[in-house]
């Protein structure tokens, strides 16, 4: 018997059911494999998280310093070994490895370099950014540790929110408002910050970590001393002040 094979109108509708079953699994994959990184950077804040209240205990309740801290100059950052390092770096002995330091779903920065002379940021690289108001202080110092932000997502390795500075344009806007919270980094839409489903996550002073959308975070999140009658108390970090 003859052999008949596929016209070429049968081949189109393989073709056209196949074009339609990637179009429709596709995005599951994809929120499938972006749920995983979700989780493993959940994981990530949660290790950095432990590895702060470690640090505390064993630094007689002090937060990590760094950069721009009392141990290196306060103009360019650097220690007097010559390197700039952020709070992260001073948890390396309560983790695992410093892979934690990177999400996997957006690699916040990048300095490695072959050039030693050049080679002076700890960590090289890292996804979360840490907030100079905590940093290098005593832990009593922070009253709202249930609400201060002590690292998150970011590309930036240190972030801070100087609220009513005289010498500051649009006050805490260039730190929180143009590099997290208006969703875009310094304007730039190819570089989201919402890295997770329209939020970032945390690692707050008093342990806990977690996600937040970014409506969700407020000015006083990253202010130490900011009273509650300040106007920007209540005012998302997705609005300029």
């Amino acid at each position: 018997m003859e052999h008949k094979g596929f016209t070429l109108v049968e081949l189109l509708v393989v073709i056209a059911i196949l074009a339609v079953l990637v179009a429709l699994l596709f995005p599951v994959f994809f929120r499938a494999r972006e749920a995983a990184r979700k989780t493993t950077c959940a994981s990530n804040v949660r290790q950095l998280a432990q590895a702060w209240v470690m640090y505390a205990q064993d630094w007689d309740d002090c937060t990590p310093g760094g950069a721009y801290t009392r141990f290196a100059d306060k103009y360019t950052g650097r220690s007097p070994d010559g390197k700039r390092y952020t709070a992260l770096w001073g948890l390396r002995p309560y983790i695992r490895s410093e892979e934690i330091f990177v999400c996997p779903t957006q690699l916040g920065w990048d300095f490695s370099t072959t050039n030693p002379l050049l080679d002076t940021h700890r960590p090289r690289r890292g996804s979360y950014t840490s907030n100079y108001d905590v940093m290098d202080i005593p832990m009593a110092a922070i009253e709202r540790v249930s609400e201060l932000i002590v690292f998150a997502d970011s590309y930036n390795p240190w972030m801070d929110c100087i609220h009513d500075c005289a010498n500051c344009t649009g006050g805490c806007s260039s730190f929180v408002w143009d590099r997290i919270g208006r969703g875009c980094y310094q304007g730039d839409c190819t570089k989201r910050t919402d890295w997770h489903g329209g939020g970032i996550n945390m690692v707050f002073a008093d342990g806990h970590a977690r996600w937040a959308p970014l409506g969700g975070i407020y000015y006083r999140n990253w202010k130490r001393d900011m009273p509650e009658w300040h106007p920007n108390w209540n005012k998302p970090i997705t609005q300029d002040w």
